[in-house]
């Protein structure tokens, strides 16, 4: 019983016929924290869960002390009961990948991909086990509904950050390095090719903000070119109805970059939900956050989608770890 639920994500046939409607989402979450969360989430009865990196706390690199970690988180009782039901589709950040805020540099990210695999149950040839790199693509839904869900990898390939004290604390600063890199020239050329298949909704996932730029931890901007050139892509693919999230921060908010600014055809959306388990990050004054939505208790998202329209509109929605709502945040692609 327990292997098949190990493996449900990957195996059990959503309802082909019928349009996926409720997708959760959450990141930064320990094992040992967990006070009934899942079965919270449980109760929305989404049709898959996002797990966005964080997903435990595996820093190290003793890969067998690595492992036995995954094996607690993929074997709790709360969890297990919750993927028999819901498929969980997951990415990675720093510390499930094996050291805070690294990048290429980590010495053993080729071990970690395999434990990561492994753990997850991604079956032997699935396109993740024969490239560098855990990115990957989930497709759900009928024809003429269907929604794409894009994992980025943003650690495997990530070029060195820059990082300095400034009166006492660390931040980063741009790196303009012209070969430095969120993604490597591989990831690029897979998501490019994502973008312009057929879809009537993409999802992409980054286990950091891709739209903020006002605060001093990671984020895209800390590559300011890599950041401009996925907002390009966007558009030059003509990729249509985008939603983005992200986790990483320890709180939870949308973000909101407008169609003019980007040329996009409508306003690009990002929410970040972070802290199933522990969350705290301070408040900062940001433009580019939608008013009401910084949330910095243990949260986690759900996006809610109608169909009923020629294009679907999502409502991005922020809950505390007990299932009540937070904020929401429309978004209508129809009207612009």
């Amino acid at each position: 019983m327990l292997r098949i639920a190990l493996i449900f994500s990957f195996i059990f046939p959503l309802a082909a016929q019928e349009p996926v409607t409720r997708i959760a989402c959450g990141s930064c979450y320990k094992p040992a924290k967990e006070k009934g969360i899942w079965e919270y989430i449980a109760q929305d009865k989404p049709e898959a869960f996002l797990f966005m990196g964080d997903n435990l706390y595996a820093d190290t690199t003793d890969m067998e002390k690595m492992r036995k970690k995954y094996t607690r988180l993929v074997t709790l009782p709360s969890y297990v009961k919750f993927s028999k039901n819901i498929p969980i589709i997951p990415t990675w950040d720093d510390h499930d990948y094996g050291k805070n805020d690294a990048g290429r540099e980590f010495p053993k990210r080729v071990e970690a991909q395999k434990i990561f695999l492994d753990s997850y149950r991604f079956p032997d040839d699935h396109p993740a086990r024969h490239r560098e790199g855990i990115y990957h693509r989930k497709v759900l839904g009928p024809e003429g509904k269907q929604i794409r869900i894009i994992m980025l990898d943003t650690r495997y390939h990530r070029s060195p950050l820059i990082q300095k004290k400034v009166n006492l604390r660390k931040r980063y600063f741009p790196q303009n390095d012209p070969k430095a890199t969120m993604l490597g020239d591989e990831q690029w050329k897979w998501l490019e090719e994502e973008l312009k298949k057929p879809a009537e909704l993409r999802i992409i996932v980054s286990s950091i903000q891709l739209l903020m730029t006002d605060h001093r931890f990671e984020k895209w901007s800390n590559i300011p070119a890599e950041r401009a050139r996925f907002l390009t892509l966007l558009k030059t693919t003509k990729a249509g109805p985008t939603i983005l999230l992200s986790g990483d921060r320890h709180l939870a908010e949308v973000c909101r970059l407008t169609s003019d600014t980007t040329g996009l055809p409508y306003d690009l959306y990002e929410m970040t939900s972070s802290g199933m388990t522990h969350a705290g990050s301070g408040f900062y004054e940001s433009k580019l956050r939608v008013p009401g939505t910084h949330y910095n208790k243990k949260n986690y998202g759900l996006l809610e989608i109608d169909w009923s329209g020629t294009s679907p509109q999502v409502d991005l929605i922020i809950k505390n770890w007990k299932n009540s709502e937070i904020s929401r945040t429309p978004v209508n692609f129809t009207s612009q």
